[in-house]
């Protein structure tokens, strides 16, 4: 039974919009200004940069071979030897939507308590239990959810841009001289640019996914990039960039700077940030847990659907509780950590994955192609592979052992699943 197809251009913008926005801004550009002072904006830029050589080869793929599951699909159909590499990058797709979840929730109780005392645990887990109600109902009714908190989110950003367009400092930022701190400034923000890859696990549901993925890729990309990048100059024209990095609520205190009542917006608009978050993390991640079902490599019970609304409810129930499992941990930097880790996996992989389909089938249509090969060697990919696994360096010890853990796991199952199909 097929996903619905209900979402065109402007709904697959929205939710990659929504994803990236995220609650992320609000506390990394801090500590990357104290690395690069003035020149915090130069690492946002370095780190879109990175970012759109990993979305260009999504967007090839995506709009090549629009399924959901889509990390698992592209690498299986690369490396059909080894079907245990796409199980466990598909499986840890999985998990780092289950991560994020679970992550914002924590991040939300976080936020509300500022506002009104109650136990976080209880906050957490209304909040996923909400976020996985909408999803039942249906992705029309979860699309229009994401596009409202989407357009909260970024209100939020113009309001503190127009701030800072009032201060005399505004723009002096661009003629800061730039040092070497703007390189590990970006591998910090790059994380803020984590969420376009998902609008591939939604091409099952888009009108027209072989026209509509790669434009909603660069679309939600160039909008963050933009906000990004003024929210910076803004930042370091309200208060000093050391300032800045001093604080745990940066954004909020330049803002108070200047308008209190901007600031404390800001606080309130951070709950919808991190409940938009909440919400779209677990959809995909529900598409890709699907997918691997509907193909063998789970347990084909997950791949249930309603038959009225065409809901992938078993899939979205079992991230559910991944994303409910993580909650007790409590830290958001232990649970954000795993999920920035099998990230840039999957970054990685996508990337190696489409210069080995170059090879392995060179006739496919592909209605966007990445520009840049010698002969049929896609040249921006490979540069793309290794910027991933440079910043993949940049991660905590816990998060390099927290994900092999996850790995080593994740691939025990594989091989135990491929012993145990009947002989073809």
């Amino acid at each position: 039974m097929p996903l619905r197809r209900a979402l065109g251009l402007g709904a697959l913008t929205f939710y990659g919009v929504g994803i990236i926005l995220g609650a992320g801004i609000y506390s990394v550009i801090g500590v990357a200004a104290a690395q690069t002072g003035d020149s915090v904006w130069l690492s946002f830029a370095i780190g879109s940069v990175v970012a759109l050589l990993t979305a260009l080869s999504y967007a090839e793929l995506a709009t090549t071979y629009p399924q959901t599951s889509a990390e698992f699909a592209y690498l299986r159909r690369a490396l059909p030897r080894w079907p245990s590499i796409a199980i466990v990058t598909g499986l840890l797709v999985a998990l780092s939507g289950a991560a994020t979840t679970s992550t914002v929730a924590i991040a939300f109780a976080g936020y509300l308590r500022s506002f009104v005392e109650v136990p976080p645990e209880l906050v957490a887990y209304g909040l996923l239990g909400a976020a996985t109600a909408i999803n039942l109902v249906g992705i029309k009714e979860s699309a229009w959810v994401n596009a409202a908190f989407t357009l909260i989110e970024a209100s939020g950003l113009l309001l503190f841009i127009g701030l800072g367009v009032g201060s005399d400092r505004f723009a002096t930022a661009l003629s800061a001289t730039p040092d070497l701190g703007v390189f590990s400034g970006a591998a910090l923000v790059f994380f803020s640019f984590l969420g376009f890859e998902n609008i591939a696990n939604l091409a099952e549901e888009a009108k027209r996914p072989r026209r509509d993925i790669s434009r909603a890729i660069f679309l939600s990309l160039a909008i963050a990039t933009t906000l990004y990048i003024l929210v910076a100059l803004a930042a370091v024209a309200l208060i000093p960039a050391t300032q800045l990095g001093e604080t745990q609520a940066p954004l909020v205190d330049a803002a108070r700077a200047k308008s209190t009542t901007v600031a404390s917006a800001l606080g309130a608009i951070a709950l919808f940030a991190t409940a938009n978050t909440a919400l779209v993390s677990l959809l995909v991640a529900s598409r890709v847990v699907f997918g691997m079902a509907r193909e063998g490599e789970l347990p084909a019970s997950l791949a249930s659907l309603f038959a009225r609304r065409k809901t992938p409810w078993a899939a979205t129930l079992a991230v559910a509780g991944m994303a409910a499992a993580l909650i007790p941990l409590g830290r958001v930097d232990v649970v954000a950590s795993i999920s920035s880790f099998a990230s840039l996996l999957a970054f990685a992989t996508v990337n190696v994955a489409l210069i080995l389909l170059r090879y392995r089938e060179p006739r496919a249509k592909r209605p966007f192609r990445v520009p840049g090969a010698i002969g049929r060697f896609p040249v921006i990919p490979a540069i793309g592979a290794v910027a991933t696994v440079g910043i993949a360096t940049q991660l905590e010890r816990t998060a390099l052992l927290g994900g092999t853990l996850a790995m080593l796991v994740f691939a025990g199952y594989s091989i135990w699943r491929q012993r145990a199909k009947p002989a073809s």
